[in-house]
């Protein structure tokens, strides 16, 4: 399963590719990336893949994201909150994506609908280990962090890319 780096990344292209452009700051970015992570809070409760990485989790996460935005009287609040779902989603995307190594192997995708664990056929992303007390800890983690950033990086860039140009033609429009 991918690191939180990953994680973050993932949050980020995916909240950004969703939301409106013009809101586009740090504090979003912050904002995705934290929502790409996290499903990996089930950690601190012994419970990981379980019902956080699924697809409910993330409708709940855009369901409560769209609650406080609107209450905040904030303009395009589905918009936000959609891409707040998204970013938290990416995560079951990438865990499903990626090589599952302690049991249960795979991830409540499909919660709250199905309490089956899935794994894809396609294991894209590499296993990150939590045994930090063994030697090859580090190799390991960093090998899988360059692949990661070796799919991710280049997926961002693409989308930079887009959002700039539909943001520089948005503004021609004015």
């Amino acid at each position: 399963m991918p690191s939180p780096i990953g994680h973050a990344i993932a949050g980020v292209i995916v909240g950004g590719l969703i939301s409106p452009p013009r809101e586009h700051t740090m504090r979003s970015i912050a904002v995705f990336a934290a929502a790409g992570m996290a499903a990996d809070l089930d950690l601190l409760v012994g419970a990981h893949s379980g019902p956080s990485h699924g697809l409910g989790a993330a409708l709940i996460v855009g369901v409560a994201g769209w609650v406080i935005l609107r209450r905040a009287n904030t303009r395009e609040a589905a918009a936000r909150a959609c891409a707040l779902a998204m970013a938290y989603a990416s995560h079951t995307l990438l865990d499903w994506l990626g090589t599952d190594s302690s049991p249960p192997i795979g991830i409540m995708a499909l919660w709250p609908f199905s309490h089956e664990y899935y794994e894809s056929p396609w294991h894209i992303f590499m296993a990150i280990s939590r045994r930090y007390w063994l030697p090859e800890f580090w190799t390991t983690n960093l090998r899988a962090l360059a692949w990661e950033l070796t799919i991710l990086v280049p997926i961002g860039l693409v989308v930079v890319a887009i959002r700039g140009r539909v943001s520089r033609r948005g503004r021609r429009e004015d």
